[in-house]
């Protein structure tokens, strides 16, 4: 009887030993379903999540670092107290930095904060779930490094998604204003320009922009893309993290060549010229003020007809007090002729993103 009460327990204990060891197993295997699923549901997040940092600089018109990324994946992005902004710099006296900058939601960030300044599509407007970057919309944000980035020295900006997705940027501060204008695209309502970019190279996707004037005909025209006759040479700067422009010394460098009109075209030294228009404009498209009408108007010498030059005039900025921070600064771009083309139709041209030049020869305006 004894023998039989202990193999009954024996057996009982290998029954539930068995249960518990495959409950175990299930409980494992479970597991690790569950663990592979989120992985694979982290990685095709990942996969579809996309983030591009367009443009990154100092402004010279305010200690706030500006910078511009889109979402170039399918993902929307949000979240932003989570990401990890860092940036890389050295300071006036040339000591290094890698800072690690925390999010604030506060419109005005304060020493080594960084916050969102606006979200929008194809201009500064969001239309979209706002507070929410998502795909193919632009996030401009705003930082303030303590101490200030030194005069001369490049930086690298990094921003991270929570889920991973990083990208960067290098930026150079010239330590003094710097605008240069570039073929890339900016949209205001149904208008589009052509972006000023500051602290920014010309990079090398060269656009001509010209006028031509027929025999007989003088006048002032606005130059045109020679490759898009209906693109004109209007350029813009947004002004988000600037209250104020100085009233300073500008330095405009036309990169021009004239053409054509017979022998008598220009006729004289100073006959034709080129010079901009500068106003500022709203984030919807309307004109905010006219600030200065052939302004940094710089003449040809009748020598120089047929090759590219570089002319170079100063101007002086009178100032300005921006009265919306998503306004944009504009610059456009003329050519003008006080004696006309003989015969033949003569043209006046301008080389803009230009990388192959010197960058003492290409079109910028700058202030030191």
């Amino acid at each position: 009887m004894a023998v039989a009460v202990v193999t009954i327990i024996c057996i009982a204990m290998i029954v539930v030993g068995g249960m518990t060891l495959s409950q175990g197993i299930l409980t494992s295997t479970d597991a690790a379903a569950i663990s592979t699923e989120s992985i694979s549901v982290r990685e095709g997040e990942m996969m579809r999540t996309g983030l591009d940092t367009l443009r990154a600089a100092q402004l010279s018109w305010s200690d706030y670092l500006r910078v511009t990324v889109q979402n170039s994946g399918q993902t929307k992005l949000a979240g932003f107290d989570k990401w990890d902004f860092i940036v890389s710099y050295e300071d006036a006296d040339g000591k290094s930095y890698s800072t690690w900058l925390p999010y604030t939601a506060n419109t005005t960030p304060g020493n080594n904060e960084w916050t969102k300044d606006r979200i929008g599509l194809n201009g500064p407007i969001e239309y979209f779930e706002p507070g929410i970057l998502n795909p193919g919309e632009e996030m401009v944000v705003l930082a303030r490094l303590d101490p200030l980035p030194g005069a001369g020295t490049t930086a690298e900006v990094s921003l991270t998604t929570p889920n991973g997705i990083c990208d960067s940027l290098p930026l150079i501060n010239p330590g003094y204003l710097q605008l240069t204008p570039q073929t890339e695209n900016v949209s205001l309502s149904t208008t589009r320009y052509y972006e000023l970019a500051e602290a920014a190279a010309s990079d090398g996707a060269i656009m001509t922009a010209g006028a031509e004037f027929s025999a007989g005909e003088t006048g002032r025209k606005l130059l045109y893309n020679t490759a898009d006759a209906g693109r004109g040479a209007r350029f813009i700067y947004p002004l988000d993290g600037i209250t104020s422009i100085p009233a300073q010394e500008w330095t405009v460098n036309y990169r021009v060549m004239v053409d054509g009109g017979g022998e008598g075209f220009p006729l004289t030294d100073h006959d034709i010229s080129f010079s901009i228009d500068i106003l500022v404009r709203q984030a919807d498209g309307a004109l905010r003020s006219n600030i200065a009408t052939i302004a940094a108007k710089a003449e040809l010498n009748k020598a120089d007809k047929g090759v590219w030059v570089t002319l170079t005039v100063n101007y002086s900025f009178p100032g300005y007090s921006v009265a919306d921070k998503d306004d944009y600064l504009e610059i456009d771009f003329y050519g003008e002729t006080n004696a006309a083309p003989e015969g033949t139709p003569g043209t006046l041209q301008i080389s803009i993103d230009n990388n192959s030049l010197p960058v003492s020869d290409q079109t910028r305006i700058e202030a030191l």
